[in-house]
């Protein structure tokens, strides 16, 4: 295969994710779409060797939860006044992602992102607690916690 080839190869596998993580910290489409964008030069940039795709798929939801952290507190994000927010922010599509997924944004950070990480991308708790660099246990615990967050909003 040509580096063409394997680049699209890899961002079809990944974009999907990279997407849902980055929208899952910024809330906001337009930033969303620049994180995947900047997530995937960074890739070009550094041209990462993976044992498997698990650990592929796995650099790239610790890259986009980093690039996304460091948007979240840069500058221009936290001076940004309430009525640029609100023109930013779109709000859920009911129909295309529901009440469940519509609750989980609502979640603390921690919650969302174990749920995600566990649920939505499939990953065990010893993989997420790796991905995180936090105790197996401590994963555990926030994975029960945000279902029982969940439930009393369902």
């Amino acid at each position: 295969m040509t580096d063409r080839e394997d680049f699209c190869e890899v961002y079809r596998r990944n974009v999907r994710t990279v997407y849902q993580t980055a929208y899952m910290h910024l809330r906001n489409r337009n930033d969303a779409e620049d994180a995947v964008q900047n997530i995937f030069m960074k890739y070009l940039s550094c041209r990462p060797v993976f044992e498997n795709l698990k650990h592929e798929a796995a650099w790239f939801v610790v890259a986009s939860r980093n690039y996304c952290r460091d948007i979240l507190r840069s500058w221009w994000k936290k001076n940004r006044t309430d009525e640029e927010t609100e023109m930013m922010y779109e709000p859920f599509d009911m129909d295309t992602y529901g009440e469940v997924t519509e609750i989980l944004m609502n979640l603390p950070d921690k919650y969302r992102e174990v749920l995600y990480l566990y649920y939505y991308l499939e990953y065990s708790l010893k993989e997420i607690a790796e991905i995180m660099k936090k105790n197996e246990n401590t994963v555990r615990t926030q994975l029960c916690r945000a279902r029982e967050k969940m439930k009393k909003y369902l």
